[in-house]
C-alpha cells in the first residue's frame, strides 16, 4: 500500500516538472530570451556544471596566502576567536581582558587582503571598551596596538615561510 502511494506520488512529481521554452523579453534593454533556471535569461548566467568545473579545475581559488593566515591566526590565540573565514580572510576574536588589567578589554579583527606574502598583506583594529562604573564604555580604537600586531604577524608569517623552505 505505501508503495504504491509513494509511486504515485513520484509519478505525480515528474509529471508536474516541465520545460518552460517560453521566451521572455528585457523591460529595460527589449532583448529577448529564454528564461533560465536562476537568471531571465538562459543563455546568460553561470550553471552548476560551470561551478564545479571551475573550482576543480583551477586549483588557485585561494585569495589568502596561507603563511599569513597561519601566523595570524597564532598571534590571535591569546583570545578566543568568534568568527574565522579561512576564503575571505578574516579572523574576529571575542572581548579580551588580560588579567593585570581589569578595566580594559579589547577585541581584534584581522583581514588578510592578499594572496602574496607582502608587508601590506595584513589589516589588523584593535577596538577598547573601557568599564565605568561596571558598564562598558563606548569603544575606541587602538591604532598603536594595531601596528604592533600587524608587525608581529608579519613576522610570524616570514618566520613560518622560512621554515617551511628549509
Amino acid at each position: 500500500m505505501t508503495k504504491n502511494v509513494l509511486l504515485a506520488f513520484i509519478l505525480i512529481l515528474i509529471s508536474a516538472c516541465s520545460t518552460n521554452n517560453s521566451i521572455s523579453q528585457n523591460p529595460m534593454t527589449n532583448e529577448k530570451g529564454k528564461a533560465g533556471l536562476f537568471s531571465k535569461d538562459s543563455e546568460k548566467g553561470i550553471s552548476l556544471s560551470d561551478i564545479l568545473n571551475q573550482k576543480a579545475s583551477s586549483g588557485n581559488n585561494v585569495n589568502v596566502n596561507g603563511y599569513l593566515w597561519r601566523a595570524s591566526l597564532d598571534v590571535l590565540s591569546i583570545a578566543p576567536l568568534i568568527s574565522t573565514d579561512a576564503f575571505g580572510g578574516t579572523i574576529i576574536t571575542d572581548w579580551y581582558v588580560k588579567e593585570n588589567i581589569k578595566d580594559k578589554r579589547i577585541k581584534i579583527t584581522a583581514y588578510v587582503k592578499t594572496s602574496e606574502l607582502r608587508s601590506d598583506g595584513i589589516e589588523v583594529k584593535v577596538y577598547v571598551q573601557k568599564l565605568t562604573n561596571n558598564v562598558w564604555s563606548d569603544t575606541i580604537t587602538d591604532n598603536n596596538l594595531a601596528l604592533k600586531i600587524e608587525n608581529t604577524i608579519l613576522n610570524e608569517a616570514r618566520n613560518l615561510r622560512i621554515r617551511a623552505n628549509k
